[in-house]
């Protein structure tokens, strides 16, 4: 759901290589501070692209004013066919539809808060592409990738509101990316402080109606989406915890701090995808613990349904986001922060610990309404029976499964494969009454 796909093979042996950083910074002089978006240069040094690793490839990393990259010493001066991976923030000045349109040569995807507004896959001489976004007032996170290959190099975003009179976005809408980021959560958590106790159940639970999903000891109760009877072998129990193992990422870098990478995975193959309960439940209380490793990105899923059309558990389930806040580069977008109602509702307040420590989440799910609680507060809810829902959904990138989409149920509880290696453990569900 929230894997960030490269532009094209080209992309894929651009950035399959060894990293060699150098940094300048742009400032404002009369304040001190940095100033605009951070961006990093990838040389490739050579004409012909393969499946060869270049050992000499360089980094440099810059923070650049806007996005209008018009003249050769915009970009890197002195070099030619480099990839441009980019970062930073628009300040959205009122709610509404925006329409972009990005005028560039090469190749180029632009994404905002996560989702594609303009890709222009096929290598090209100076062209448009258009896009439409309904956007919030406030930060919106945009991040790009760019290929000039052999072309002059040339970038230009301009906006409307009505999709026919566009300007160049003014250098006052671009933020530095600090604006948002998201600080670490210090209060307690109320989780376990070792082992004793793990994934089991006190008489007291057990009389009013507490059910494991999870033994400690093995991954029974739990599939492959879309598979009956088989569990992929990166999903393992290690110390009394159900960990998914992630992947090896051969090439990581970061811009402004985030972290980006390249894993070219074949999921079935490499023994991932998502994971869900094998039975379905409808009214419920569910409760467990969670922690995250550096930098990395998973959900949880509450009312999955397996649908053979569909490929992973996020085409029909809402998700509760699980995030390194301080080095995703989701973290920096509000809805993609931990807790949040994934692409659709932010959190109320921040209360993550950070990656590597244990968190503990509830989710009330009653007759279509919602909770969502995060170490011990109630940090959002909303209601899947209100006409305020379908239309957040039919406005979301979700909307081609609106038919399916968060649906009162029964269905079952899922457990993210994205990419990285993530711990559960906990698990507990106590039906409610009808």
């Amino acid at each position: 759901m929230k894997n960030y796909i490269v532009l094209s093979l080209i992309f894929f042996l651009i950035i399959g290589c060894k990293e060699n950083k150098n940094t300048s910074q742009d400032m404002n002089h009369t304040t001190g501070k940095e100033i605009g978006y951070d961006a990093v240069f990838i040389d490739i040094n050579g004409d012909h692209i393969d499946s060869t690793i270049d050992p000499n490839v360089t980094q440099e990393a810059r923070v650049l004013p806007n996005l209008n990259l018009t003249k050769a010493d915009d970009f890197w001066p002195g070099k030619s066919k480099f990839f441009l991976r980019g970062l930073g923030v628009l300040n959205i000045p009122e709610d509404g539809d925006y329409f972009f349109r990005l005028t560039s040569a090469g190749k180029v995807k632009l994404q905002l808060n996560n989702v594609d507004l303009v890709v222009h896959e096929e290598m090209h001489e100076k062209g448009m592409k258009e896009g439409k976004r309904l956007l919030p007032k406030g930060p919106a996170v945009f991040d790009y990738g760019y290929y000039p290959g052999d072309k002059v190099p040339f970038l230009m975003l301009e906006w409307s509101r009505d999709g026919k009179s566009y300007e160049v976005i003014s250098d006052e809408f671009y933020e530095n990316t600090r604006v948002v980021e998201v600080d670490a959560w210090s209060g307690a958590t109320e989780v376990s402080k070792d082992n004793s106790g793990l994934n089991t159940l006190t008489e007291a639970e057990k009389a009013s109606g507490w059910k494991l999903l999870f033994d400690g000891k093995t991954t029974k109760g739990w599939h492959t989406y879309n598979k009956p009877g088989t569990i992929g072998s990166r999903w393992v129990v290690e110390n009394g915890s159900l960990k998914f193992e992630g992947y090896e990422k051969y090439f990581t870098y970061y811009v402004a701090g985030r972290v980006f990478y390249h894993a070219n995975i074949d999921k079935l193959a490499e023994g991932g995808l998502d994971i869900v309960t094998d039975d379905s439940y409808e009214n419920f209380e569910l409760v467990l613990e969670w922690k995250i490793s550096k930098d990395g990105n998973s959900g949880l899923f509450y009312t999955v349904q397996e649908i053979e059309t569909y490929k992973e558990g996020w085409n029909s389930s809402p998700e509760m986001q699980i995030l390194d806040d301080q080095g995703q580069k989701d973290g920096l977008i509000r809805g993609h922060r931990s807790a949040d109602l994934y692409d659709l509702i932010p959190s109320t307040e921040r209360r993550t610990k950070p990656h590597g420590e244990w968190n503990k989440v509830k989710i009330v799910k009653n007759r279509g309404k919602i909770e969502h609680w995060m170490n011990g507060a109630l940090v959002l809810q909303y209601d899947t029976n209100s006409s305020t829902w379908q239309n957040r959904i039919a406005n979301s990138k979700f909307a081609s499964y609106i038919e399916n989409y968060g649906k009162p149920g029964p269905g079952k509880i899922g457990l993210q494969d994205h990419d990285d290696t993530v711990w559960f453990r906990n698990i507990k569900i106590k039906l409610l009454e009808d």
